[in-house]
């Protein structure tokens, strides 16, 4: 069979594209740029709540004294190995994972390198998508039922990608459980493998860099000592998603305002 003709590319120049400028050709702003307002507004969320706690002391953890011998075993079993077999086949989030993996690297149990690297790829290690491309629909359908990946999930995951083209799959990463029908779906409608690999570690990349830095270093944000330094890096990613965040708003008001004004403007024909 061959490829999926998946959506061509928007043609505007990827600084307007990002920036959600131009908009389309029904007026609409960038779905690329709402992706990013999106990210902005949890990047402001969460960096007022780490300002708000270094100044005020809202949670404390008074010391950082760990006791390695009290760490749950589960999470060493087998090593590096066994985080490999949990990202990969195992029901669990990777949200609670990864940064678990990261807490425990911070403690010298793992190398923060490796760890990433391992959960990389296990997160994309192909199975559902492989499955996709060469298992009748049906049988995958029984199977992905056992994860509670219902048919409408997928049917769900098959509009998405039609819709949204290669960059479907980067957005999926950071949607528990939604990647699975994605991955199902890509192989099923036969998308390139380069492609979605691709954009599978662009997305899981990004989203693992945060969630092990969170686990390495938030214990450090309860803290009373909590570096100044750190502290002016949050006030950065305050200032530069609220830049983001007040542009985007600000020109998707004015695209609607100009679509209004364009369809009041409309004499009707004689």
């Amino acid at each position: 069979m061959g490829e999926t003709n998946l959506p061509e590319s928007d043609s505007r120049p990827l600084g307007k594209i990002i920036l959600g400028v131009g908009g389309d050709k029904t007026g609409k702003p960038s779905k690329y740029g709402l992706y990013l307002f999106v990210i902005a507004l949890l990047i402001m969320v969460i960096s007022i709540l780490v300002l708000l706690n270094a100044y005020f002391h809202l949670v404390n953890v008074s010391s950082y004294n760990i006791n390695k011998g009290g760490v749950s075993s589960p999470y060493l079993l087998a090593g590096y190995l066994g985080m490999f077999i949990s990202i990969a086949f195992l029901p669990l989030p990777d949200y609670f994972l990864v940064p678990a993996y990261g807490y425990l690297s911070s403690i010298g149990f793992f190398n923060p390198y490796y760890a990433f690297l391992v959960c990389l790829v296990g997160a994309v290690f192909p199975v559902e998508f492989v499955c996709g491309k060469f298992a009748a629909r049906p049988v995958l359908l029984k199977a992905m039922s056992l994860f509670h990946v219902s048919e409408k999930n997928v049917e769900a995951a098959d509009k998405w990608l039609v819709e949204h083209g290669v960059f479907s799959i980067f957005i999926s990463t950071f949607i528990p459980f939604f990647y699975s029908a994605i991955s199902l779906a890509a192989g099923t409608l036969k998308m390139k493998s380069g492609s979605f690999l691709l954009s599978s570690a662009a997305g899981f990349g990004v989203r693992f860099v945060f969630l092990e830095a969170v686990g390495y270093f938030s214990v450090y944000i309860f803290t009373p000592s909590f570096d100044y330094s750190q502290r002016t890096l949050f006030f950065l990613l305050l200032i530069l998603s609220s830049v983001y965040a007040v542009f985007y708003l600000v020109r998707t008001l004015a695209l609607h305002a100009k679509k209004e004004k364009k369809v009041f403007s409309v004499s009707p024909t004689d």
